[in-house]
Parts: C-alpha cells; sequence; structure tokens
C-alpha cells in the first residue's frame, strides 16, 4: 500500500471523495454517540443521586408529571442507544443497512419520544428539564438518521431489484 492510500488519497478523484465522506460520517457518528453516553451517565447520576429527594418535596400532580417526564427522558435514551449500536454494527460491516432498516430495528417510541413536553416540565427542577430538552434534541436528530438510513436501504433495494428483507 502506498503511503496516499494510507491516508486516502487515491489517484481517482472520486474515490478519494467517497473516503472522506466516510471519515466525516464515521467521526458524526462517533461524536453522536458520545454525547448520548454523556448524556446516559448525566441522567443516571441525576436519577440516582437527586431524583427521589425532588420528587419527595413535589405534590402528587407534580410528582405524577416528574415521573412521566423521567420515563421519557429514559425511553428516548435507551431507543437511541439501541439505534446507534445497531448502526455502529452496519459501520463496522456486522450488518447491512437493509438488516438495520427493517422495522424491529428502527427507532422505536416516536409517539411517547419525539412529543415536546417542555411546556409541561416548566414546574420539574432545572436539571430534568434540561436532561428532558436535550434527549428531545437528540432523540430528533436521530429520528431524521433513522429516516435517512430506511430511505437509503429503500434506494439501494430498488437499484439491486431484490426486494427489501422484511
Amino acid at each position: 500500500m502506498s503511503r496516499g492510500e494510507a491516508v486516502g488519497i487515491d489517484s481517482d478523484p472520486q474515490k478519494g471523495k467517497n473516503t472522506e465522506l466516510r471519515m466525516a460520517n464515521i467521526e458524526f457518528f462517533d461524536r453522536t454517540m458520545m454525547e448520548a453516553m454523556s448524556l446516559l451517565a448525566e441522567s443516571r447520576r441525576y436519577l440516582t443521586d437527586k431524583a427521589e429527594a425532588e420528587s419527595q418535596k413535589m405534590d402528587l400532580e407534580q410528582g405524577l408529571a416528574n415521573s412521566m417526564e423521567t420515563m421519557r427522558l429514559v425511553a428516548r435514551l435507551t431507543q437511541v442507544l439501541a439505534w446507534l449500536l445497531t448502526h455502529r454494527a452496519v459501520h463496522a460491516g456486522e450488518m447491512s443497512i437493509a438488516e438495520a432498516t427493517e422495522p424491529d430495528r428502527r427507532l422505536g417510541g416516536r409517539d411517547l419520544c419525539t412529543k415536546d413536553s417542555s411546556e409541561a416540565a416548566k414546574t420539574l427542577p432545572d436539571e430534568l428539564q434540561s436532561l428532558l430538552a436535550r434527549s428531545h434534541s437528540l432523540y430528533l436528530r436521530i429520528a431524521r438518521l433513522d429516516d435517512q438510513a430506511t430511505a437509503r436501504a429503500e434506494t439501494i433495494s430498488k437499484v439491486s431489484g431484490g426486494p427489501r428483507p422484511n
């Protein structure tokens, strides 16, 4: 292998562009995975260290809202991490994009997780509000990626002439 090939430089400019695009995608994916893991760790610390004490100070209605929004936070993070791990397998060549976009592997929980509850969460602790807002933003980004991946898999299936696996 020549030095040029080792760093992604090739005499074929299209191949070089594909390599650069793949590297940019991997970097974006890695940053998104790190963001999700960081948000998960921060959420765990909050739920373990503070949530119980804060919920005991709330009246019944606020306590129910707190519980519901905490479940929404956990659902978002669970769905996002499952999707990211599935697509990490695609990047590693362990799974095809068609397999990763089968209905049971797509991003789940959209009805619950896409709902913007920032108005209802205004009475909740500031730290929980921040976690909810950031998890919502992350979930929406992953939902867009999920839609794009599914469209790409369908395009590949049409181009290859084969049926898309169900």
